[in-house]
């Protein structure tokens, strides 16, 4: 079997962290394990070839845009996670979103913009969040309280991404649901010591603190579990994904994005919320594993 993990996106330190706590845990449970990162392409074509099964931890560009989903199925090697087209989908936000538009699964509002017409975006209203329409681990998303204040930031983001998106802040609770198989995970409560949950929050101990399962009311949870397991069917996911998501205190929910390959290191909110369904890090690879064989083999 191999693990990719690493890759050339702007997440590949935190990729390299899921595929060793992957290939650990595969390891532990009895599986001959090769470690594969696509940034050598030499390497990697070698490797194709010597394993039956990827388990793709590779997040970011590469690994959660369909890159290598479709590279696994020209050389018809099965692989854990959705397919390459929900794979794409789920990546680029402005595909995403007006996908549930069309679904009717709230999400705040949104704009795309480029060089040729940021300007529009005073008439948008603040404060609003500034992120790549493709990119994770809140790479590169900041916060605009005034148009004005913040046009030279835009510009400057501008030159590093050809478009962004522009989307309304919601004021209130934030909160992530795990999809494993058709099932969804207990809901986990965000609550980062930061402006907001941006890269630093995401992946430095003590900077958020982690709720699980969250402090709310059932049907909250209900509500929030059936939300994110339609965007998980209607993205045509597979496998597994994680959901997150902003609740204003009434208790409703507006999506924010569905990540196809979540993280799998020790401060990863999958595993979390797998351990609290009574499910452990072992166990969940292991059962990712046999859906992704099944898939191609039928049942083992």
């Amino acid at each position: 079997m191999g693990v990719f993990s690493g890759g050339r996106s702007s997440e590949r330190a935190v990729s390299l962290r899921s595929g060793q706590a992957v290939r650990t845990a595969l390891k532990n449970c009895g599986f001959s394990v090769l470690a594969i990162d696509p940034r050598n392409p030499a390497r990697t074509r070698r490797l194709l070839s010597r394993i039956d099964l990827a388990f793709l931890a590779l997040h970011g560009k590469g690994g959660e845009d369909g890159t290598i989903q479709r590279r696994l199925e020209r050389a018809k090697i099965p692989y854990v996670g959705s397919d390459a087209r929900g794979s794409c989908l789920a990546f680029d936000k402005n595909r995403a979103k007006r996908l549930f538009r069309r679904f009717h699964i709230p999400t705040p509002r949104w704009k795309i913009f480029n060089r040729r017409d940021w300007k529009k975006l005073e008439r948008f209203p603040a404060p609003f969040f500034v992120k790549p329409v493709a990119d994770g681990s809140s790479i590169g998303v900041f916060l605009v309280e005034d148009f004005s204040e913040s046009a030279e930031k835009i510009l400057l983001a501008l030159k590093h991404y050809p478009m962004l998106i522009a989307e309304e802040k919601i004021t209130g609770r934030e909160f992530t649901v795990g999809i494993l198989g058709k099932r969804a995970l207990p809901v986990i409560e965000l609550r980062p010591k930061r402006d907001f949950y941006d890269y630093k929050a995401k992946y430095t101990a003590g900077l958020t603190d982690y709720l699980v399962p969250a402090p709310i009311p059932s049907r909250w949870c209900q509500r929030f579990q059936q939300v994110a397991l339609r965007v998980h069917q209607s993205l045509g996911l597979r496998d597994f994904s994680r959901v997150d998501l902003m609740a204003n205190e009434w208790g409703e929910p507006f999506v924010l994005e569905a990540n196809t390959i979540p993280g799998f290191t020790a401060l990863s909110l999958l595993p979390k919320a797998a351990r609290e369904a009574g499910i452990s890090f072992e166990e969940l690879c292991l059962q990712l594993v046999k859906m992704a064989w099944r898939r191609t083999h039928g049942k083992t």
